[in-house]
């Protein structure tokens, strides 16, 4: 792309007129520090970059979104004329391939709230799709307070464990399980906040016993760990000072002990590794297989393949976004960045030929249709072909 077409798309989104994939992807790249291949960098197109820069901060603090202080991005010029090269480049790549995408069907449009709660006693009510969550208490309830049909009786108490109740409350188990293409929440007996992923289940106590708090998940869920307190039994019989009650994580290939916290686990059946990534407060990560464990701390993510543990600092954001309704690529790889797709659009994916290894940057709503979400993804050397078969999508993936 030459220098005016470049300045004519700073233009363009400054006035408004650029389309909606144009809007996402200078946004995306700009404000969340993208990298690519850019083979087009203009010295001269700074100052429309930092304009566009400070109008994206100022609509962002008047929406009392986190934003970067100005003062401290100046340091870093140097690497947004990177970034916005990337941006041009990719732009220049949509733009002149417009065979990337060809949509031979309708669209598959984003997911909803669905969701089913297996009881205790093993029947099955299905949530409604008009609700967010769950609260679980003497009775589970929708967050806005109604009671969910046909769980009378099936929540015995709250809290983390009291004298009116026995161990039989603690044994009965609930299972709330989140198809493709859904998420949902629930506020557990002791008071943890979890949000639920696309294609995830979470397996819970009516009521945690005094000792631990154990739940067990399959996919991908994000925890706000309530402290809770429990009295220490002394020889007397005597109660002793109170401590606190850990809250313990338990996944296929590891398990995550807390005591009180803000995390994500994202530990997918069709992952090669399980990742916890913490937000906040202190965390141990032990893999199944062996005794080998690590501690995180605020900003940490630990990697569990197999019998290995690797810690490193992460981009916390860039793992929790879909809590707030985004896709975060960070040089996700194009192989995980489709298996995303796959669960939110709940379709199948097919790689066709040789596909290179290809890396993806950006913010991307998981509002947006999937042919929407593909028009921003398609480079050059990738193209995408939606299809039906009449009972299901898939997406096509060719060099």
């Amino acid at each position: 792309m030459d220098r005016s077409s470049a300045r004519d798309l700073l233009i363009r989104y400054r006035s408004g007129d650029c389309t909606e994939s144009e809007r996402q992807l200078v946004e995306s790249w700009i404000l969340h520090g993208a990298a690519g291949p850019p083979d087009l960098s203009d010295v001269e197109l700074l100052d429309d970059l930092l304009d566009i820069r400070l109008r994206l901060e100022s609509s962002m603090r008047k929406q009392d979104l986190k934003a970067t202080v100005f003062r401290r991005w100046l340091p870093y010029a140097a690497m947004l004329i990177f970034v916005v090269s990337a941006a041009i480049w990719t732009y220049s790549r949509m733009n002149s391939g417009k065979q990337g995408l060809r949509r031979e069907t309708a669209d598959v449009l984003p997911g909803g709230n669905t969701a089913t709660l297996t009881l205790p006693d093993g029947s099955i009510v299905k949530l409604s799709d008009t609700q967010g969550g769950i609260v679980m208490g003497d009775e589970v309830k929708y967050t806005d307070g109604t009671t969910v049909p046909g769980t009378n009786g099936q929540s015995p108490g709250h809290g983390a464990g009291a004298a009116t109740q026995n161990a039989s409350a603690v044994s009965q188990r609930l299972t709330l399980a989140i198809p493709k293409g859904s998420t949902y929440r629930v506020t557990l007996p002791d008071g943890t906040r979890v949000w639920l992923n696309t294609a995830s289940t979470l397996t819970y106590p009516s009521r945690f016993s005094d000792s631990e708090r154990i739940v067990e998940l399959a996919g991908e869920a994000y925890f706000e760990v309530s402290e809770i307190r429990a009295p220490v039994q002394r020889a007397s019989g005597n109660s002793g000072p109170s401590r606190k009650v850990p809250f313990i994580v338990r996944t296929r290939s590891q398990s995550v002990e807390v005591l009180g916290t803000q995390f994500n686990i994202a530990a997918y059946a069709d992952e090669t590794a399980a990742k916890t990534t913490l937000v906040e407060g202190s965390v141990r990560v032990g893999a199944a297989q062996n005794t080998a464990s690590a501690v995180l701390k605020p900003g940490q993510q630990s990697v569990v393949s197999g019998k290995q543990i690797s810690v490193a600092e992460v981009d916390v954001a860039a793992y929790t976004s879909w809590k707030e309704g985004y896709f975060t690529f960070n040089g996700t790889e194009l192989r995980e960045a489709m298996r995303q797709l796959s669960r939110w659009y709940d379709v199948d994916v097919i790689y066709e030929g040789n596909i290179p290894p290809t890396p993806f940057y950006g913010k991307i709503s998981r509002s947006n249709s999937l042919a929407g979400v593909l028009d921003i993804l398609k480079e050059g050397n990738v193209h995408f072909r939606i299809e039906n078969n009449g009972t299901a999508y898939r997406v096509i993936v060719m060099p």
